[in-house]
């Protein structure tokens, strides 16, 4: 059985795959934190100057799985229990995305949900298929917005679709999320056709990121262009 979250090295490009498809690759907390810690874990690689985040089956992702948040004792406070649970993970993955240091690629095989949509939005890059669509139901679920989601989503959405992912809980579709920039490129495949997305991926990435761009000057240009959101995230 592949592991929820995995890395594999190709040279300059490191792949972070979540492989969960009975559960929609939604995630644990225990994945959440293995996810940042890949992250972090690629940031230490020298030879890696991209990123490449991607999912396998149907979804990208659908968000954060909390039929497996741990057991709450007898006599803890509900409100002290889910504050534990889930805000120490939360804020330890979105770090990991709002700091990571490389060119950071997202290939949305898929719906992305919930946190892992928030996610995303960190994103350099980001490339999906028609079957994609963007769902934050927070506050469906009685949520405030996770990740980052209620700033990031408005620099990267425009302030009206931000409001109707994040204040109506709307589903964005993939046409719209390229209209609007939130995605760079959608490349036409279907539902199952990871790899041959995937495939597609790389080669926009070798194509427009390739040998011709010196790796270093990419992860400075990089650090200036996020330095700003990144002090006031911080």
């Amino acid at each position: 059985m592949p592991e929820p979250v995995r890395v594999e090295y190709r040279g300059r490009i490191a792949i972070i795959t979540i492989d969960n498809q009975k559960q929609l690759n939604a995630l644990t907390q225990e994945e959440y934190y293995q996810l940042a810690s890949y992250l972090r874990e690629v940031a230490e690689h020298d030879e890696v100057y991209i990123t490449v985040l991607t999912g396998k089956g149907r979804y990208f992702s659908a968000g954060a799985n909390v039929s497996v948040s741990g057991a709450k004792s007898e006599h803890e406070d509900v409100a002290k229990h889910w504050l534990g649970a889930f805000v120490s993970y939360n804020l330890n993955i979105t770090h990991a995305f709002y700091t990571h240091p490389k060119i950071l690629v997202s290939a949305l095989n898929g719906p992305a949900i919930g946190l892992s949509a928030s996610l995303v939005a960190f994103s350099d890059f980001i490339y999906c298929v028609p079957h994609t669509f963007l769902l934050t139901p927070f506050a469906s679920l009685g949520l405030v917005a996770e990740g980052g989601a209620s700033r990031v989503f408005v620099q990267r959405l425009g302030i009206s679709k931000a409001n109707e992912a994040l204040l109506m809980s709307k589903k964005i579709t993939s046409e719209e999320l390229l209209q609007v920039g939130f995605v760079n490129k959608i490349f036409e495949c279907g539902k199952g056709e990871d790899e041959k997305f995937l495939g597609l991926v790389l080669q926009e990435i070798d194509d427009r990121l390739g040998e011709h761009l010196i790796g270093g000057s990419l992860i400075e240009i990089k650090k200036l262009i996020r330095k700003p959101e990144r002090d006031v995230l911080e």
